[in-house]
């Protein structure tokens, strides 16, 4: 459950953790610093714990939108290719069967229920609305049982009915039917395109597909049933292993029955607050209590060290570093007060032990009163909503959820029409819309509207009692004899159960038993206070056989405490009978607990970064290395390098020319003349444009070599060129021209260097009638040396290995960004993404040692608010808050208001 509204603050927070028992600390010395705990909820990371002791992260996760089916192409049929088609015979329902619906459902259920299975045995298209038929709740699971297995007995598995857990039962179409169809596209509609949908769930590992789930600001099971009804199944096909705060980013496994990875990857795009990815299939499904626990990365706001007003930001830090090294180290090595978090007790003005000390005390329309109750607040603001100004945050959306609550129940107190409430009420508020849709029906009936919530909210409220009365005797226990054993204090027996068993989740534990130490044990020394165990009321433990036995009754008996027996907690409804369990008085890390301080300004700044925050990154990376990939094609595409150096293409084309002359097979002895070539400046350069091709051959009985310069001009019609002197082989007469521009001479200087003479290009413009001038064009050496570097890729073959290099020419080309390395792209994605992730440092025992203020990551430089950054493991029934209570110590402002004195009577 979400903390409590406004604990956020520390004033707020020490006055909630009074009344419910939360009053003494492990700790004899005040470390004496504070600290605004969940200004945000991604402030408070849960990450969970397998039982082999790793961590659940959220690596990455995929983006993808369903498919829509693709539209049959429209055909105009003609009247003579258009058949007569059968009418489909409808089998219609005996008239027991339909007197039987009507006794099970009602008429009007039955009649649309006859109507939706006709619509599906005359194979209409169904409209999304007419496609369902919800019955009203049936709370008799037999009655239940009962009207699933006769409406697959009458409509012949053609309709299929589902029940939720409030007992609302839905009636569709079957799966199995031969008509299914529905209006619009549906999430379904790129099912059966996926990858995986032809391997069988053997091939896939499993049937059961497990998945990391990152959420925020919503609890696990509001989560399951959002994922749930997106995907169109049942909440109950879904396990894990424990659930998770709501106003916090948390990370946790989930299974699903009979699932595929590429049905849950559109949910990407349609939840925002939820992601899911790192899928696997598996034979098991996970179940509650397997997991060892959670790690919590917590970012506390605002913090001041005691006595640090008016000092530095330099000196602050250097305080705030010293209490929280002191704290950590104390906290690792003594432990903390096992109390139940604020978290347990509910987020409204009545907390849920006061609910299930009502329901201990059978006053069950007293209950619902409760849970229906609306606080002032909300109430003056619900009717008057409208008028604010639209606010787009997740803090928004929720209080927007609780004004409509407030609102709901406010038209079904004054009217008692749960329809009109019904309809107000946000779907997340599961309980109140039980109760109301019950009582709209059954207004006296109050046993069965608390029965129509569901099972583990209902034990929910009475565990919560347990809880409250557990702080109050731990506070009792500590502030009488602190960590002393003495004797009557109760330890487990040993049993198949170890001591780190008994940490676990306290439904785990509720089958072990313990003892009272005697004298004996005591002096033995045997026993320490991480031994002792204090029990939660029920009728299957027992008590200490000392002072703090004696507390249970006296503080239970009390009228503002329920006014119960603890030696009595049987109830005529089974269920609402409690055997209660143990629980250690201390707890203890996992692990070694960690910590960094960061210096800021904003209270909005993401201090920490999320598995979110993470895979963003990781995915903007993905983008920024095939966006570069595409922007590395071969140079051809880059036509501003293109335009800007035309002469080294041109040069790069005719050395490929050149090499492909000299190594091509002799000829027939027959000239061909194909290609027509041109000098154009239309553009502003010297490229060549061919602009014509023709056959033109003529026959030679002498070599090629022995052939006129002037005849091979005649025969190209304006294409000049230079014979070789000796050339070996007969070749078109592009070629020719080609190979006679690769004459070279290969010089030795006198440095010893080898070089190359200049290559020399005779063009002649094309629309002169004949070649009485010539131009040419010598290559410098500087360009000579461009192609000699590194060539890229030339897919097309055009330029061979002489092509350009583009770096050399970036440098001159202005339109061109310079080449960045892959660290530096990697280092502006995290910066893009805004990760800073700080530098976490263990507690050390000598925190005077240790005091470096050069790593603390500042904001800015006139940044002058301080963060504690913690990052430590507990056991899954362990509360984090308990511990940031137990290592911020007390401030010299409560000490003063006796907050720290109190003993919990």
């Amino acid at each position: 459950m979400a903390q409590r509204q406004g604990t956020h603050v520390p004033a707020v927070r020490a006055a909630s953790e009074k009344n419910l028992g939360i009053t003494q600390r492990s700790a004899s010395i005040n470390f004496s610093w504070t600290g605004d705990i969940r200004k945000r909820y991604t402030d408070f990371l849960v990450y969970e714990i397998r039982k082999d002791g790793t961590t659940v992260h959220l690596r990455e996760y995929e983006e993808l939108e369903p498919a829509a089916p693709k539209a049959a192409p429209a055909r105009q049929p003609t009247p003579e290719t258009v058949a007569p088609t059968a009418e489909p015979e409808i089998k219609p329902i005996s008239d027991e069967d339909r007197q039987l619906l009507v006794n099970l459902i009602n008429e009007a259920a039955t009649e649309k229920l006859i109507q939706l299975d006709e619509a599906v045995q005359a194979k209409k298209k169904i409209s999304g609305g007419e496609r369902t038929v919800v019955f009203d709740p049936i709370t008799d699971r037999g009655q239940r049982a009962s009207l699933h297995q006769q409406i697959r007995r009458i409509f012949d598995n053609r309709i299929e009915t589902l029940a939720n857990n409030t007992g609302v039962i839905t009636a569709s179409p079957s799966k199995f039917s031969k008509n299914n169809r529905v209006g619009g596209n549906g999430p379904r509609a790129n099912n059966s395109r996926s990858r995986d949908q032809s391997k069988s769930f053997t091939q896939l590992g499993g049937e059961y597909l497990h998945f990391t789930m990152y959420k925020e600001n919503k609890d696990t099971m509001d989560a399951v049933n959002t994922i749930a009804r997106l995907l169109k199944i049942k909440a109950t096909n879904f396990g894990f292993a424990g659930t998770k705060d709501r106003r916090a980013g948390t990370v946790q496994r989930i299974s699903v029955y009979r699932q595929r990875a590429s049905n849950l990857l559109w949910l990407n795009t349609r939840l925002p607050n939820i992601k899911v990815g790192d899928f696997a299939h598996a034979n098991e499904p996970l179940q509650l209590g397997q997991h060892g626990g959670n790690e919590f990365v917590i970012t506390l706001k605002n913090c001041q060290p005691l006595g640090g007003a008016g000092c530095s930001v330099d000196q602050r830090v250097r305080k705030l570093r010293e209490a929280v090294e002191f704290g950590l180290a104390y906290l690792n090595r003594h432990g903390y007060i096992n109390y139940y978090g604020l978290q347990r007790f509910g987020t409204y003005a009545i907390g849920t032990h006061l609910l299930g000390m009502k329901v201990l005390k059978e006053d069950y329309e007293g209950v619902l009163n409760d849970i229906l109750h609306v606080e002032d607040h909300f109430l003056q603001e619900a009717f008057d909503l409208e008028e604010r100004e639209s606010v787009h945050t997740h803090d928004f959306h929720n209080s927007r959820d609780d004004y409509n609550r407030a609102k709901a129940i406010t038209i079904w107190r004054t009217t008692r029409n749960a329809q009109k409430a019904l309809a107000i009420l946000p779907k997340r508020f599961s309980s109140e819309a039980a109760i109301i849709r019950h009582l709209g029906n059954n207004a006296k009936d109050f046993m069965g509207a608390l029965l129509s919530i569901t099972r583990g909210m209902r034990m929910m409220y009475i565990h919560a009692y347990q809880s409250f009365v557990w702080n109050h005797m731990a506070s009792k226990r500590w502030s009488m004899y602190g960590p002393a054993v003495i004797e009557g204090d109760l330890v487990l027996v040993k049993n198949d159960q170890s001591t780190a068993d008994a940490d676990a989740e306290e439904d785990d534990n509720c089958y072990a038993q313990a003892r009272a130490l005697t004298k004996e044990d005591i002096e033995s020394g045997k026993y320490t206070i991480f031994d002792i165990v204090l029990p939660t009321p029920g009728y299957d433990v027992i008590y200490p056989r000392n002072a703090i036995g004696e507390a249970y009754v006296t503080f239970m008996k009390k009228e503002e405490n329920g006014g119960l027996d603890p030696y009595a907690m049987r109830r005529r409804q089974k269920e609402f009978s409690l055997s209660g369990n143990y629980r250690h008085v201390l707890g203890r890390f996992i692990g070694e607990p960690q910590y960094a301080i960061r210096v800021y300004n904003d209270d909005t700044e993401q201090m920490y970064p999320t598995d979110l925050d993470f895979c963003n990154a990781a995915n903007a990376e993905k983008k920024a290395a095939k966006a570069k990939a595409r922007a590395s094609r071969p140079l051809l595409a880059n036509w501003a390098h293109f335009a800007n150096n035309t002469e080294q293409y041109d040069q790069a084309i005719t050395n490929e020319r050149r090499r492909k002359a000299s190594e091509s097979p002799e000829s027939d002895g027959m000239v061909k003349a194909r290609e027509t070539w041109i000098q154009t400046g239309l553009d502003g350069s010297d490229k060549r444009v061919k602009i014509a091709r023709h056959q033109q051959e003529f026959e030679t009985k002498v070599p090629v070599e022995n052939i006129p310069a002037e005849a091979v001009d005649n025969a190209t019609n304006g294409l000049a060129s230079i014979a070789t002197k000796t050339p070996t082989l007969a070749k078109g007469l592009s070629d020719l021209y080609y190979e006679s521009t690769a004459q070279q001479a290969v010089i030795k200087s006198e440095d010893g260097l080898i070089k190359q003479e200049e290559d020399v290009m005779m063009i002649k413009e094309s629309t002169a009638p004949q070649p009485d001038a010539m131009e040419a064009v010598t290559l410098t050496r500087e360009t000579a040396s461009q192609s000699n570097q590194s060539a890229v890729a030339d897919p097309m073959g055009w330029y061979g290995s002489s092509i350009p290099a583009l770096p050399a020419a970036a440098e001159t080309a202005s339109s061109l960004a310079p080449t960045k390395s892959e660290d530096d792209n990697e280092a502006d994605t995290k910066k893009a993404a805004n990760l800073i992730v700080p530098v976490l440092h263990s507690p050390s025992e000598n925190p005077l040692a240790s005091v470096d203020n050069s790593e603390v990551i500042r904001s800015s430089p006139d940044a002058s608010k301080l963060a504690v950054i913690l990052k430590f493991q507990l056991r899954s029934s362990n509360y984090a808050t308990v511990v940031l209570r137990e290592l911020m110590g007390t401030m010299e402002e409560d000490v003063a208001s006796g907050v720290a004195s109190s003993d919990g009577n």
